[in-house]
Parts: C-alpha cells; sequence; structure tokens
C-alpha cells in the first residue's frame, strides 16, 4: 500500500505593502489610512495583506493601539519588520504576529509617492528564457517567472498577481498587480494591449493606477525605467 503524502511544502514569492509608521498619535494613523484606501479603492480591499514597520514604536502599548487601529479600518497584518525593542518582541509575539527579517519582498508605501520602492533580496541572473500563458489570469492567481520573461496572451483580472524576473507582454486586458524585473533587473519592461491595473512595478520602483495618467487607461502601453523612474508610452 503507497504511503498518502498529506501536505506539501514548498516556497513562493509574495508582494506585501509596508507602513511605516513615524507617530503613536493613533488619530493621525487613522485618517492618514483612511485617506489612503480612498485614494486607492480598487488597490486596498478588504483585508488587504500589510506588514508594519515598528522601528519607532518603543513601547508595548503603542503597540497594542496601533495593532487595533491597523486592524479596525479592514487592514490584515500578516507581520512586522524592523523590531529591535527587545520586550516589544515579546509583545508582538504574543498577539500571534509574525516577525520579519529581510529576504521577504515588500513594497515600502512612503508619503511621497516618488519615494516608493520595492525591496528586493537575494538577486539572480536571468536566462532570458520565455514562460508563455494562454489561459486568462484569475483574481486571487499569481504567476512568477523566476528567471525569464512571462506572456500572456489572455487576460489578467483584478485581484491577479503576475511577477517576472524579466520582461512581461500581456495580450489582453491587464488588471491585478504586474511586476516586471522583480530580482532587480531594471532594464526590463512591461507592454500591454489594455492597460488598466491595480499596480505596475519595474525593478521595485512602482505605481497605483490612480498615478497612471487617465489618457492611457484603455489603451496599448509600454512602461520603463528612465533615471530610476517609471516611464509610461503609447505603443503605435
Amino acid at each position: 500500500m503507497s504511503k498518502v503524502i498529506s501536505i506539501d511544502l514548498q516556497g513562493s514569492n509574495f508582494t506585501l505593502l509596508v507602513m511605516h509608521a513615524h507617530t503613536t498619535c493613533m488619530p493621525k494613523i487613522r485618517l492618514a489610512l483612511i485617506r489612503k484606501i480612498k485614494e486607492s479603492p480598487n488597490f486596498f480591499t478588504t483585508n488587504t495583506p500589510i506588514i508594519i514597520n515598528v522601528a519607532n514604536i518603543n513601547q508595548s502599548s503603542d503597540w497594542l493601539k496601533l495593532y487595533q487601529t491597523v486592524s479596525e479600518v479592514g487592514l490584515l497584518i500578516m507581520g512586522v519588520c524592523c523590531c529591535y525593542n527587545n520586550q516589544l518582541k515579546k509583545t508582538i509575539t504574543k498577539s500571534r504576529i509574525p516577525i520579519l527579517t529581510k529576504g521577504t519582498n515588500i513594497i515600502n508605501y512612503n508619503k511621497n509617492y516618488n519615494s516608493k520602492i520595492v525591496e528586493y533580496h537575494n538577486y539572480s541572473v536571468l536566462t532570458f528564457k520565455t514562460q508563455i500563458i494562454y489561459t486568462p489570469i484569475r483574481s486571487g492567481q499569481q504567476i512568477y517567472a523566476r528567471n525569464r520573461d512571462l506572456v500572456v496572451i489572455a487576460n489578467v483580472s483584478s485581484g491577479a498577481e503576475i511577477i517576472s524576473d524579466g520582461n512581461i507582454h500581456i495580450y489582453g486586458a491587464m488588471r491585478g498587480r504586474v511586476l516586471a524585473g522583480a530580482s532587480g533587473h531594471e532594464e526590463s519592461q512591461i507592454f500591454c494591449s489594455n492597460l488598466s491595473p491595480e499596480l505596475v512595478s519595474i525593478g521595485g520602483h512602482y505605481w497605483l493606477i490612480d498615478q497612471i495618467p487617465q489618457e492611457f487607461l484603455g489603451k496599448s502601453a509600454r512602461f520603463y525605467l528612465k533615471n530610476n523612474a517609471l516611464v509610461i508610452q503609447h505603443i503605435v
């Protein structure tokens, strides 16, 4: 009789927002979060996962208030980073929240759009092979083309996540989150035939949909980096 395997543990790759708490004034944090959620309602859905940078939090009581504030606005705390206070670590651990170290792919969500950068670690060398997908990518699905380009000949739905260490080509509606150059390759580009994403990122530099000029939405477009900034142009 063959042995049945009950579970299978595998590594994966996720992109998570990081909130930096620059104050311990909870009403200010609540208002700032509500404002961000209203600015990008398609990006911040119910229970959007988030990481909290607690470098500026020193008191256990402040953490408990912060945990409650973030949870009450509808965000789901997946972990904390930059926790160097031993007493605070004990309190966070009692809250059953993981304390993360470098190695996780995270988005630094700072106050200034120009300073928002995805931090990537463990860079790898691209082999520039191509992965081609012919079926639609549905909400909740994640596709990661490791060390290769990615071509999707179908629609990408809202709530889906497309990640590639190289270039990304989408010949269909481009919704969801699309991240090229995920291992830090800043020469990667994104091409699509119908632009309407929740997030676009190349080499860690990213835009939310409200940063994309209206004239490009629903049209074919190309994204690339120039002088460490995202550039968008029409595809004729």
